[in-house]
């Protein structure tokens, strides 16, 4: 568990020490087996692909001697090691519970579930060639391990797989939905990295941000999956608010954690966003109750030991606490749109599983 202190634990409903009894294998009960399948075609879309053998090709001497280790395709390669870094899947089930909570399980909504994930997996792939990251989900990122350039080539590889899923399932609004939320993802990068080193960004934003970086394609995932089962505008209009919420809630957690857990847990090193001269939101609130430190955050090496004193002031300056009570109340606001779905969903464990899923990620720790 992270470190947290009491008085924020028991703002979020746990005991100092405890964990939260559900876990995603819980939240993704009602859809086990579209999950399964999913992630089957995920691996199929990565690994079996008729690009790899061409872009093998060009990458090698033909005729050449090539040492048994290398001659595997550098695109399998890589598909393989893009599969021992997977995520939580988060993005994919957020498509898949909220096409099932009113009756839709289909191919077409298993592919856009899976573009998604590609999408999500590509800017995470660009995003360490910007950060400079060794590190991804606990091994070595794609940048580190074969260079930058093959890293930007390899997301917009990731990339292309997605639009071909997205245009194999025949809907035009996941398409549109997609193609809108991958141009606010850019605009997010584009206006963090404006800020990067400055240590000027508000809290306005910050959040403004955010929205664009995370929340814009969880919007995307909820709002494609309710226009796959046929939902009326309004209902789309709803989901497409309840993935935003949790999206926001999901990042602003995710940057909380950055400062509170460990490399065993987040798989990166503590303060990462700091070392790469990003504000997060609780080092935004710390500098508006302490503009004195300022100086000191800039001229500093960011060591660990200087990363665990900025935590430690944000413990006492309330930072951290301010941070949660922000995306408690996103997810408060999905929590009530779930509920207001309830009565007219088809299958009301998707409705509890979105809503488990919102608890889920105030609680986690990685």
């Amino acid at each position: 568990m992270s470190i947290i202190s009491p008085a924020i634990l028991f703002s979020r409903g746990l005991s100092p020490g405890s964990k939260t009894s559900v876990g995603l294998a819980q939240v993704w009960e009602p859809i086990a087996e579209e999950m399964v399948a999913a992630q089957d075609l995920y691996r199929e879309t990565v690994l079996a692909s008729p690009e790899r053998n061409y872009i093998h090709e060009i990458l090698t001497v033909s005729g050449a001697y090539i040492p048994e280790e290398y001659r595997l395709g550098i695109v399998e390669r890589i598909g393989h090691h893009f599969l021992g870094t997977e995520g939580k899947w988060i993005r994919a089930g957020l498509v898949l519970l909220s096409a099932h909570s009113f009756g839709a399980r289909s191919p077409s909504v298993r592919k856009v579930a899976v573009a998604v994930e590609l999408v999500h997996l590509a800017t995470l792939t660009h995003d360490d060639v910007i950060d400079e990251a060794e590190m991804r989900r606990g091994l070595v990122s794609v940048c580190h391990g074969w260079g930058n350039s093959i890293a930007v080539l390899m997301g917009d590889f990731l990339f292309s797989k997605a639009l071909k899923l997205v245009l194999e399932s025949r809907s035009i609004a996941s398409q549109e939905a997609l193609a809108v939320a991958s141009g606010q993802m850019c605009v997010g990068e584009i206006k963090q990295l404006r800020h990067v080193h400055g240590f000027h960004t508000s809290e306005t934003e910050y959040l403004e941000t955010i929205e664009n970086k995370t929340a814009a394609l969880m919007a995307a995932c909820t709002h494609s999956g309710a226009e796959l089962a046929g939902c009326r505008p309004g209902t789309v209009k709803t989901f497409s608010r309840i993935g935003q919420d949790i999206g926001m809630a999901f990042q602003i957690v995710d940057d909380i954690l950055d400062y509170t857990s460990t490399l065993r847990t987040m798989g990166k090193e503590q303060g990462g966003d700091l070392r790469n001269g990003k504000l997060t939101l609780p080092l935004i609130h710390l500098l508006q109750r302490r503009p004195d430190l300022l100086e000191t955050i800039r001229e500093v090496d960011y060591s660990g030991g200087f990363v665990e004193k900025l935590r430690k002031q944000m413990l006492e300056e309330g930072s951290l606490e301010y941070s949660y009570d922000l995306a408690r109340r996103y997810i408060g606001r999905a929590r009530e749109s779930l509920n207001d779905l309830r009565e007219s969903s088809k299958n009301p464990d998707g409705i509890d599983s979105l809503l488990m899923l919102a608890e889920l990620i105030l609680s986690r720790d990685s």
